[in-house]
């Protein structure tokens, strides 16, 4: 498994986010025995857009691009991963109880993302935020989530398309993704003006 700093390159910073992420990562990877995916070998669904999703990204190869992500930003910190050589897959859901926040973090965390927090205020909020971090991170992986079948049918594999000329806009785009209107390809952007 790659190691958290790799995800934390990848990401750009280090946050509860892409801990919960790496650890939800680390779970997936011992309940189905994953590893990094080339291709499409894994795919994730994820049940949010957070940072969380970065850290899946990074250690697991799932990204969009691949076909292998797919976001639903239902504001849940939840994944669904699955492995398709042998069909399995696990659903894990963050335990709320898990990982308390700090009341001091959480009362300076308004002030800091406003910009109104002192500099003091900003250190220790960096401080407290790198304990709660730190802690997450030496906790087990089945702690912070509970283990659940997934309730999502496995995506098909990424879908490969010619690319046709919008006879609206003249901009090219994914056939599959062009209806055809009075025979002639219109993009999406197109048929909702």
């Amino acid at each position: 498994m790659k190691d958290f700093n790799e995800a934390v390159a990848f990401h750009g910073h280090t946050c509860g986010g892409l801990a919960m992420g790496y650890k939800a990562c680390e779970l997936a990877i011992e309940k189905l025995g994953l590893s990094f995916s080339e291709d499409e070998e894994v795919v994730c669904i994820t049940e949010t857009d957070s940072c969380t999703v970065d850290a899946i990204q990074a250690v697991l190869g799932c990204t969009a691009g691949k076909g292998n992500l797919f976001i639903n930003n239902w504001g849940k910190t939840a994944f669904s991963f699955y492995r398709r050589d042998n069909d399995t897959s696990v659903r894990l859901v963050a335990n709320p109880e898990c990982m308390p926040v700090n009341p001091e973090m959480a009362e300076l965390r308004p002030k800091v993302f406003s910009g109104k927090a002192t500099p003091e205020e900003i250190e220790r909020f960096h401080t407290l935020s790198h304990m709660w971090i730190e802690d997450m991170l030496n906790m087990p992986a089945e702690k912070m989530y509970t283990v659940k079948e997934t309730t999502e049918a496995l995506p098909s594999h990424a879908r490969i398309y010619n690319n046709v000329i919008c006879s609206v806009c003249g901009e090219q785009v994914a056939e599959g993704l062009a209806p055809v209107i009075d025979g002639k390809p219109v993009c999406i952007p197109c048929l909702r003006k």
